[in-house]
């Protein structure tokens, strides 16, 4: 069972990848190149910028065109941190 939720997790863990990758590319098409480059960089450097993505996402949701996306990768969050959580504790 457990080795059943670490897959699931992993496939949820692919959803929001695909997720952020998606904002990022709406963001850079809206003309806001210098926040998505913003993003990318503290992604890379300290881990901070899925989450400065998942902010801007939903705040500027009209801007960017992130209406459909948004929804998922919220599920998707919130689903990772249950099925994960579940999988860690029946393994202890």
């Amino acid at each position: 069972m457990g080795a059943i939720l670490q897959i699931l997790g992993g496939i949820i863990g692919i959803v929001s990848l695909v997720c952020y990758v998606l904002v990022i590319v709406k963001i850079f098409q809206s003309g806001d190149t210098t926040m998505g480059i913003i993003c990318l960089v503290t992604l890379l450097l300290c881990g901070l910028g899925g989450l400065i993505t998942f902010i801007l996402g939903w705040i500027k949701r009209d801007q960017y065109g992130t209406h459909q996306i948004m929804p998922i990768w919220t599920g998707a969050i919130i689903l990772g941190f249950l099925v994960n959580g579940a999988a860690f504790s029946l393994m202890n």
